[in-house]
């Protein structure tokens, strides 16, 4: 019987091509990892590059301000810009206007799914049982969503229940059958899909609500979407296959309850990341290693960023080469979308990673590092990024301790009584106009 390989070589280059052109994303993708010669056809036509992204930029969410801050690198070579400013959304005065979660080039918010690339958007229905809760109640039930353009054009809501009531302390958690609040874009409506747990559970709700109490707001909603399956961190980690309802629960490299640590889980170059940061600047990286179903941490990189911060240079009126959008201070200054967008344009430095920026006017020295915290990974390269005291941005490369200054984070006159970076998302674009149910 022929090979793939074979039957390659005896088609016609044009009528091999006419074909691979009529293929819906997931068959390009399946046609991909046929054969050497369908992959390297498939790259050589770029069949898919509507579906691959680079980093634009990170959305954040910080305390006190209505709306998510969009932190990004201006575009290259008149690539299309993208905003942070929904305002082609239709919002009521009870609607949420900060992200709660991101997926390959879409935004989830509580009442609506957005496409910020093609400013596609689509509203989400309420929970059968939701009526009168409202965004207030995101700490309690977060939202994650699942989209994978290459493989279907619909993508999935998961709501995760969190533990029950005190009464129930002696429950072993998470259970199994683990029933979440899944919406499908395929159906357009919610369900109750029962989940099989793999392996042990991690204790009991009495035990987990013992490590939730006194670190509690320390804990973020940091997830990885990686081969099919979404990673949750809480106080352990959750890997949910929502194709064939499975998860399975395993420990961190590191107890989530530690004081003064800043933790992240996230997707990079090589798989599914975590990271921990604590107040004394040391910086460690893991990567999750799955091979023959065994789970194991190994660790990537260690380091003490303390003496590289606290001896930093940085001049204080360097803008960077990324932008800080000031979505909240625009919407509330009435600056119109075209202002702003003649704004980013004249403001439009080139970011290369490769590059470090070189600074030499009107420099100043941190004393020390203090109230430094991670943003997130690089969807596709050994980088994770900081914010230095809720002021600089930087980049960190894991392969050579390099760190770059990408410029000022903080809003256009922020002022908060607990000014803090609430949640952060690395935000990469999906170009593909249509979005199931948009309006």
């Amino acid at each position: 019987m022929a090979t793939p390989a074979d039957l390659t070589q005896q088609l016609p280059e044009d009528l091999l091509i006419a074909v691979l052109h009529r293929l819906p994303p997931h068959g390009l993708a399946a046609a991909r990892c046929a054969c050497k010669a369908w992959h390297a056809l498939v790259d050589a036509l770029g069949l898919l590059d509507p579906f691959r992204s680079l980093l634009a930029g990170f959305f954040i969410n910080y305390r006190d301000l209505d709306f998510s801050e969009f932190f990004f690198r201006p575009p290259r070579d008149g690539a299309a810009a993208v905003s942070g400013k929904m305002h082609y959304v239709s919002l009521t005065e009870h609607d949420d206007t900060t992200v709660l979660h991101h997926c390959n080039g879409l935004l989830l918010f509580w009442y609506y799914v957005v496409n910020p690339a093609t400013r596609c958007w689509a509203p989400l229905p309420p929970l059968p049982s939701e009526m009168g809760v409202g965004p207030s109640d995101i700490n309690v039930d977060p939202r994650y969503i699942v989209f994978d353009p290459p493989v279907s054009p619909h993508y999935e809501v998961l709501i995760i229940p969190p533990p029950p009531r005190h009464e129930m302390q002696q429950l072993e958690w998470p259970p199994s059958p683990f029933v979440m609040h899944v919406f499908s874009s395929a159906t357009g409506s919610w369900e109750d899909r029962s989940f099989a747990r793999q392996g042990a559970a991690i204790g009991t709700v009495g035990y987990l609500r013992e490590l939730m109490k006194p670190h509690f707001s320390m804990i973020r909603d940091y997830s990885a979407y990686w081969h099919g399956q979404l990673y949750v961190l809480d106080q352990f980690v959750m890997r949910i296959s929502l194709s064939n309802c499975t998860y399975q629960a395993f420990q961190p490299p590191v107890h989530v309850g530690t004081r003064d640590q800043g933790l992240c889980l996230g997707k990079s170059e090589n798989g599914v990341y975590f990271a921990s940061f604590d107040h004394r600047c040391r910086l460690r990286v893991w990567i999750l290693n799955e091979l023959l179903g065994e789970i194991e941490w190994v660790l990537r990189h260690d380091n003490n960023l303390d003496d590289m911060l606290s001896r930093r240079m940085y001049d204080q009126e360097f803008r960077g080469p990324w932008i800080m959008e000031d979505v909240n201070y625009n919407f509330y200054h009435s600056t119109s979308l075209t202002d702003m967008e003649e704004a980013q344009e004249k403001d439009a430095f080139e970011w290369n990673s490769d590059n470090e920026n070189t600074l030499d006017s009107k420099l100043r020295v941190r004393n020390h590092c203090n109230g430094s915290e991670i943003l997130g990974f690089h969807p596709y390269k050994e980088i994770i990024f900081l914010n230095e005291s809720e002021d600089r941005g930087l980049a960190y490369h894991l392969n050579n301790s390099k760190i770059e200054d990408l410029g000022s984070i903080y809003p256009k006159h922020y002022v908060s009584m607990f000014s803090s970076i609430e949640q952060s998302f690395p935000y990469t674009p999906c170009w593909i106009e249509n979005l199931p149910g948009s309006i």
